[in-house]
């Protein structure tokens, strides 16, 4: 049974993130720099815990170009598998006690085990040349177990935030209440290896376009 779970009821992972964040940025701080932004779930009031508790956050650390790695030149930075690299060593660095750091399909998660159960998402993101992008693993057939990443498009996610924004009051709640959390239920019970998992604010762009597109009824 999976249950709704306000702001207030995770300040603590909150806080635990904003302090992880901090010190991830002090690590990088002579080759990225990046804007954090809480997304999804935590953003949109979303969030649910399953039967043993745990609930989840998400992250998005937006790498900026003023970057010291930036080549405003050539307009690119480098190669993402060496920037996921790159920043789970930092997270990996900056954890305490229980926590485990992992480096999943599409982000670095965290996992807290010292009696207050969650989960954060933290995602990378580039908004520069001129689009939208995230790193994604994408493992070769003939190398499975070696990770290697690469850029992939966020399909219209400023026009999902956007389009969620000017909803009414009870029609926010209908595609929260009826069709994000159902979806959440499902997505939360795969394996964090699992190439098909999306994280919740990848879900919740997928969920909140499809609405945008469907035919509404008169």
């Amino acid at each position: 049974m999976y249950q709704r779970i306000t702001k207030k009821q995770c300040s603590i992972a909150r806080q635990r993130a904003d302090a992880i964040i901090r010190s991830v940025k002090q690590k990088l701080k002579d080759k990225y720099k990046f804007t954090p932004r809480l997304v999804g779930s935590g953003n949109w009031g979303t969030m649910i815990e399953d039967e043993n508790g745990e609930y989840d956050l998400d992250y998005q650390l937006l790498l900026t170009a003023n970057s010291p790695c930036y080549d405003k030149k050539s307009k690119k930075f480098p190669a993402p598998t060496q920037i996921k690299n790159d920043f789970f060593s930092a997270f990996e660095r900056s954890k305490k006690g229980e926590e485990v750091f992992e480096n999943s399909t599409t982000a670095i998660t965290l996992t807290n085990k010292d009696g207050n159960l969650y989960h954060i998402d933290f995602v990378i993101i580039k908004t520069y040349p001129d689009n939208d992008y995230i790193i994604r693993r994408n493992n070769k057939k003939e190398t499975p177990n070696i990770n290697e990443f690469t850029w992939n498009k966020l399909p219209q996610w400023k026009e999902a935030y956007k389009y969620f924004k000017g909803l009414p009051p009870q029609e926010k709640q209908h595609l929260i209440e009826d069709i994000i959390i159902p979806v959440k239920q499902k997505e939360k019970s795969k394996s964090e290896n699992d190439p098909t998992k999306l994280s919740s604010s990848a879900l919740f762009v997928r969920e909140v376009n499809k609405y945008r597109c469907q035919p509404k009824k008169k």
